[in-house]
């Protein structure tokens, strides 16, 4: 059996936080995610809009209704461009949402590439209470959970940018274990035993 890719992960920690569906649009910056939804038999369901702005209208439509944290996933540049209505409609409403988006490979970076975006400039002011960059699989866990846990605590949208290479670089643990105490309260975070976060240390 192949090596967990970074994208596989990224799966399966949603689904550890019991997301059941990503509103999205395909595109190349995101493509290994959604090859990774093709290995997880869809698992949590991706569901493709026309647009990627009815994408982050949906996911919010989602979390409006049912109270729970919406997803969205677009790809670099002006995909990723598309998602900024549909956030600053949950900045403004409060409603938890987390974006997921693509950018170019980190070696082609500032390089004038193709539909090549400041992402974290475009994203620091809607999503000013977390948007973050994963650069290395190691990063993710903690990255991952921060946007999720700050969306549903703050009510308000979070973005994470995942460049196309690192999507399908192996998954490997971060080697120390993280130690933060929960700021709130009515949070069911996921089963330590499906993150694979301590394995060496129990809590």
């Amino acid at each position: 059996m192949s090596k967990q890719e970074v994208s596989d992960y990224l799966l399966e920690r949603l689904r550890a936080w019991g997301v059941e569906h990503v509103f999205g649009y395909p595109g190349d910056g995101i493509n290994g995610l959604l090859a990774a939804w093709g290995r997880a038999d869809n698992k949590p369901q991706f569901i493709q809009s026309r647009h990627e702005e009815m994408s982050a209208f949906q996911a919010v439509g989602y979390a409006k209704f049912t109270g729970r944290v919406g997803v969205c996933a677009a790809t670099s540049g002006p995909g990723a461009i598309h998602l900024l209505n549909g956030l600053y409609d949950a900045k403004l409403d409060h409603v938890p949402v987390v974006a997921i988006v693509g950018q170019t490979n980190r070696t082609a970076m500032g390089g004038n590439y193709q539909q090549e975006v400041d992402l974290l400039s475009l994203f620091k002011d809607v999503a000013s209470d977390y948007v973050q960059m994963v650069t290395v699989p190691e990063q993710l866990p903690n990255v991952l959970d921060r946007a999720i846990r700050i969306a549903m605590t703050q009510r308000a949208p979070t973005a994470l940018i995942i460049p196309a290479d690192v999507q399908e670089l192996p998954y490997s643990p971060p080697e120390h274990a993280f130690k933060m105490v929960p700021s709130s309260l009515g949070i069911e975070y996921p089963d330590r035993k499906s993150t694979r976060l301590n394995s060496s240390h129990d809590a």
